[in-house]
């Protein structure tokens, strides 16, 4: 019974450890939208941006809608032609572990090493129980 416990108490930490990493990512996501977002209304990302934005602000579209198709006008047709291009080098980027400086690659692997040593963890409590 010590022996769960222990593992029990182990998860606890993971996890905790986990939401608050999870609770710091989701403030820096939401500084970097606002950030991406002022940029776009300035016209620092194109004019096609710009205008996007504004449409976004006004309710009339919104940023699924342009990556998804949905909205066909000029400026998401723009924006998803280099956005498609971006994903393609991005997924190069992150997918390439060999290299031990990219840290969006080792960052992504320590993470699926993080994450199947919690799931690991909660399996053999499962058993125990």
């Amino acid at each position: 019974m010590q022996r769960l416990d222990e593992i029990s108490t182990r998860r606890k930490a993971m996890q905790s450890k986990l939401a608050r990493e999870k609770h710091r990512v989701d403030e820096l996501v939401a500084e970097r939208r606002k950030r991406i977002e002022e940029r776009r209304r300035k016209g620092d990302n194109g004019r096609a941006w710009q205008v996007l934005q504004q449409r976004i602000d006004m309710g009339e579209t919104c940023e699924s809608d342009i990556f998804s198709g949905i909205d066909k006008s000029p400026e998401a047709r723009e924006v998803r032609g280099y956005t498609s291009k971006l994903a393609g080098y991005m997924r190069d980027y992150v997918e390439d572990a060999d290299d031990q400086d990219n840290e969006a690659a080792q960052g992504r692997v320590k993470l699926d090493e993080q994450m199947k040593h919690l799931h690991e963890l909660e399996s053999r409590l499962n058993a125990q129980a």
